[in-house]
């Protein structure tokens, strides 16, 4: 150990050296570091029900076997919880995506009706004049009266 600390005062001396161990040792060489980590959902529930299935086998003996009994058990409810949480979470990505393919299509078809409407109006100008116009009763009979332009 103390060859090594004798080898880096050398190094440390040296001018050149002492410059490019400072620009290896800086800050922009150093790897990111994690600043948060995002708590898995329903923590306070999964140990509650771990706890109750401990409790469950501790009931049944104290002996060896059971407490490998007590290991296998937990480990596989742990399986089923993240199974469930897993499907769960893939059933809610499954229907957003069908609402945003629902409202696409919706609003697709809006589009092509409107535009088949402006299309419509400049191709026929009889249909131009009936779009245009509103249904009034005059004398107790329905009649195509023009709009009143504001």
């Amino acid at each position: 150990m103390g060859l090594l600390t004798k080898g880096m005062g050398a190094i440390l001396r040296n001018r050149a050296s002492k410059k490019a161990f400072k620009t290896a040792s800086s800050s922009r060489l150093k790897l990111p570091v994690i600043k948060s980590v995002k708590p898995a959902k329903n923590l306070t529930k999964r140990r509650k029900d771990f706890e109750d299935i401990v409790k469950g086998v501790d009931k049944q003996g104290k002996s060896s076997k059971a407490s490998k009994m007590k290991h296998d058990v937990v480990k596989k409810a742990s399986g089923i919880h993240d199974r469930y949480e897993k499907a769960t979470s893939t059933v809610k990505k499954y229907n957003r995506r069908l609402k945003q393919k629902t409202f696409g299509g919706a609003t697709a078809a809006i589009a092509g009706t409107v535009g088949a409407h402006v299309a419509a109006k400049k191709k026929f100008p009889k249909y131009k004049k009936f779009a245009e116009s509103d249904v009034k009763t005059v004398d107790g009979k329905l009649t195509i009266v023009p709009k009143k332009k504001k």
